[in-house]
């Protein structure tokens, strides 16, 4: 009998006709525990969640929500100050603490007194319209109002550019909230075309259809909550498996696969790159005298010495001990080697300072470019360790270019033994 009376109306009249026979009781029965079990899952989350931004914010704005809409579609049987007003206030400020959730999970700045405020003011005004003009056409159309507005500004945190994965977590949950604020916004004209009743409170093809999309917001929205939870924290485990843990530099495995797909890059381009070692000068005086502890931050600020003289796209890695190496696209050895010297000079200027007491570092550096030894990155680097054994050879607190593939395996020997001679007297 449904699908004859469905078949014989316009299409327009069948759609409304169908919204009316779904039952508000089921359909509120359905949201209160989607948005429950949402909410458990948001809380769960943030319970495991340590010190990550967001997720607490989340549970606690969907918590309210809840209470909100069990509080909203039950305004049969409760006061209007409840259903209407303490409702409205509810849901106002969790989608509100929601929204400072965003913002936190980006790293912004939460203004706390936003939601608070918003809260209150819609109280104010659906209290005036509700007991004092009696309009409920009124205060359905500014709830819808200030309700898709929050679902917008999470919207506009979210639809973003960022880096994948992070952006379609970003993406799915923004588009699931401009798509219901627009339909939030838009309810206020919808109840101009015939769609609410004379009575909004009760069964309508606009109120169950406000109540169908808010379960699937519920649910898209919380699992991209969650979504960008697990992008955002398997970026940063990748991150700490590519970082070392001291100076926060590549670690040795990271650099060898980033520079040797960079050099890989320069190949195809014929632009040239060059590999820089960079090793501490007695470093291990400076343990003997002031501390690990110390040597470790001065470890930290070579690293963080030498980014000063780096580009975006150039690379910086721990290679073991007090050694690091550099590798700096498209620079070939004069510009590098002038790179290399004002890495030196920084260093030699700018001591570490602890407790007010100076802790001076010096450094010798090898430098090698593809121009004379090629692209394959194992012979830059033993191109510049060479070139770096003379530097510390010839004295320390140097800078010295990889000799030409021609040269003598002699005088290359005997740099090695003189250097390792001159570090072992850590002279």
């Amino acid at each position: 009998m449904t699908q004859r009376l469905g078949s014989s109306l316009p299409s327009r009249e069948a759609a409304v006709y169908i919204l009316t026979t779904l039952d508000l009781t089921t359909l509120t029965v359905t949201l209160t525990l989607v948005t429950l079990s949402m909410t458990l899952l948001l809380a769960l989350a943030a319970w495991h969640a340590g010190t990550e931004q967001g997720l607490r914010h989340w549970a606690l704005g969907n918590c309210g929500l809840m209470l909100g809409l069990m509080l909203n579609v039950n305004q049969e049987h409760l006061h209007h100050s409840l259903s209407i007003i303490l409702a409205n206030g509810l849901m106002t400020a969790g989608l509100g603490v929601i929204w400072l959730g965003v913002r936190a999970f980006k790293g912004r700045s939460q203004p706390e007194w936003g939601p608070i405020s918003a809260a209150a003011l819609i109280m104010l005004a659906l209290w005036v319209c509700r007991f004092q003009l009696g309009r409920l056409d009124i205060c359905y159309a500014i709830s819808s109002l200030v309700l898709g507005g929050f679902f917008l500004m999470c919207a506009k945190e979210l639809l973003i550019r960022a880096a994948q994965p992070l952006r379609t977590a970003y993406w799915f949950t923004g588009s699931i909230a401009l798509l219901f604020g627009i339909c939030l916004i838009g309810r206020p004209l919808a109840a101009l075309s015939g769609l609410q009743s004379d009575h909004p409170a009760l069964d309508n093809p606009l109120q169950n259809l406000t109540l169908l999309g808010a379960m699937l917001a519920q649910i898209g929205m919380a699992s991209g909550f969650i979504l960008m939870t697990h992008y955002r924290t398997a970026e940063a485990l990748h991150r700490l498996s590519e970082r070392d843990g001291l100076t926060n530099a590549l670690n040795r495995r990271s650099l060898q696969e980033q520079a040797k797909a960079l050099l890989e890059i320069m190949a195809e381009r014929k632009q040239p790159a060059t590999l820089i070692m960079v090793d501490a000068d007695h470093f291990k005086r400076i343990n003997d005298e002031f501390g690990h502890q110390t040597g470790d931050a001065v470890l930290c600020h070579l690293v963080s010495s030498i980014s000063q003289h780096l580009r975006s796209d150039d690379l910086l890695g721990r290679f073991g001990g007090e050694e690091f190496t550099l590798i700096l696209p498209g620079l070939n050895t004069e510009r590098a080697a002038q790179v290399a010297e004002r890495i030196r000079q920084g260093l030699c200027r700018h001591p570490w300072e602890q407790e007010g007491q100076p802790v001076w570092l010096s450094a010798s550096l090898g430098v090698a470019c593809s121009e004379h030894h090629g692209y394959d990155f194992s012979i830059l680097l033993a191109a510049a360790d060479a070139a770096l054994y003379r530097a510390k050879a010839l004295g320390r607190n140097r800078v010295e270019l990889a000799p030409e593939p021609g040269a003598e395996l002699e005088e290359k020997t005997a740099l090695r033994l003189l250097s390792q001679f001159r570090h072992n007297l850590d002279v």
